[in-house]
């Protein structure tokens, strides 16, 4: 009569014994350097990605700050028939930025040449407000009175006023 078949016993592998097992519990140099290759390539995607998404989650934080500072300063416009002359007449102290610059406000309608304020432009050919300025500075903290100018490039602004809020890039 033939042999029974051998039924491995608790602890034995199915396929091989124990003590005969012919392949380690670690990696490989080959799969190691694998691993760190696949894990480099997905960094090297997200982490682009992620910055982008930051800086979008930025912009639209300061397009709600410039909503809600244009709400409160169209209910003191309101309630003084007059523009502020600076936000802290409204604010107890000027807001900040996600950029950690203090936003810009300049009183344009009340007191152009009082303060000899000049209105910021769009191509040197027009004002894009005529009761007053409200912005950011953007990512780099500068700004100069023409939008097409470098340092204004990354500033989030107040146009047409107030029926335009977004970035300098996306204005015309």
């Amino acid at each position: 009569m033939p042999a029974a078949p051998r039924i491995p016993h608790a602890g034995e592998g199915w396929y091989m014994e124990r003590n005969n097992r012919k392949y380690s519990r670690g990696f490989t140099i080959a799969e190691f350097v694998i691993t760190a290759m696949l894990a480099t390539l997905l960094l090297t995607m997200m982490i682009p990605a992620t910055l982008t998404m930051i800086e979008e989650a930025r912009n639209r934080k300061v397009v709600d700050d410039l909503q809600e500072m244009e709400d409160r300063i169209d209910a003191f416009h309101k309630a003084n028939a007059r523009y502020p002359l600076s936000l802290i007449e409204i604010y107890s102290s000027i807001p900040i930025d996600p950029w950690g610059n203090p936003y810009q406000y300049l009183d344009i309608a009340d007191a152009p040449n009082q303060h000899r304020i000049k209105p910021r432009k769009y191509k040197h050919e027009y004002n894009i407000n005529d009761d007053y300025d409200l912005y950011s500075m953007g990512a780099d903290g500068r700004s100069e009175a023409p939008l097409t100018a470098k340092p204004s490039r990354d500033d989030i602004i107040r146009a047409n006023n107030g029926h335009y809020l977004g970035s300098v890039l996306d204005y015309h």
